[in-house]
């Protein structure tokens, strides 16, 4: 019977943590800390799974055009557009869906991969003043 205080006089006794087959297993299955983030630094682990490039990323699209031009000029994100023409891209298409347009917000401000760079100060100040105008249009 083990107990979990280790006797001076118990030659190669040990603490243990009492715990069932499925916590154990689950332990096993998990990855130990730290080694996502090396997978993730590898080269071609991103290459691997973005989207193929297409046209559009690095032109406006006619449903972005059309989309910058009804924005009030207050709100209009000339510096995405320019910097970043997929992005303009992506907003435009799921604005008119408030729920798709609030996950796109959600997916380009905040991090959940861990180890972005995020965008430039100018570009994310344009992002969430229109993150704030599509809610206010809701």
């Amino acid at each position: 019977m083990a107990t979990s205080k280790n006797n001076a006089g118990d030659v190669g006794a040990f603490e243990f943590e009492l715990t069932d087959f499925d916590t154990a297993r689950q332990a096993l299955e998990e990855l130990p800390a730290g080694i996502a983030e090396v997978q993730r630094l590898k080269p071609g682990y991103w290459e691997a799974r973005r989207r193929a490039a297409e046209p559009t990323d690095r032109a406006l699209s006619g449903v972005a055009l059309d989309w910058l031009s009804k924005l009030p000029s207050t709100v209009r994100p000339s510096r995405l557009a320019e910097r970043f023409p997929r992005v303009a891209n992506q907003i435009a298409l799921n604005w008119a869906s408030g729920m798709r347009c609030a996950e796109t917000f959600d997916d380009l401000l905040v991090d959940h991969r861990g180890g972005r760079h995020g965008f430039p100060y100018d570009v994310e100040v344009e992002l969430r003043g229109l993150k704030e105008y599509r809610q206010v249009l809701r």
